[in-house]
């Protein structure tokens, strides 16, 4: 299915890992990107399907098809940051589709 701008209403800001040595090894992740999304919650899935009181909140995220985002990026929302779980980009519709779960400081 081709994504139309009505269906892509949020901003998505995608952030890239970046790592410096030194005295060992940092990461950290800098922002590469603000895209046009569309994003689904799936909360309290896991704790539905599993009866899990540490579920975290789940999102489903699709995208135009683009070459910034990875599977080791991460997805900013909302004030909330998401970890990437699985990311299809297919081609032939020239979109991207991620599972990502929030990360809990």
């Amino acid at each position: 299915m081709a994504y139309t701008s009505g269906l892509l209403k949020y901003r998505v800001t995608i952030l890239n890992k970046q790592t410096a040595t030194g005295f060992g090894e940092t990461t950290s992740y800098q922002s590469a990107d603000t895209v046009w999304a569309d994003v689904t919650w799936k909360k309290g899935q896991k704790s539905l399907n599993e009866g899990a009181l540490d579920a975290q909140d789940t999102v489903m995220i699709r995208m135009r098809y683009n070459n910034i985002v990875t599977r080791d990026s991460r997805l900013q929302h909302g004030g909330v940051t998401y970890q990437i779980q699985s990311l299809h980009a297919d081609h032939q519709d020239n979109t991207i589709q991620i599972t990502a779960t929030e990360v809990v400081k």
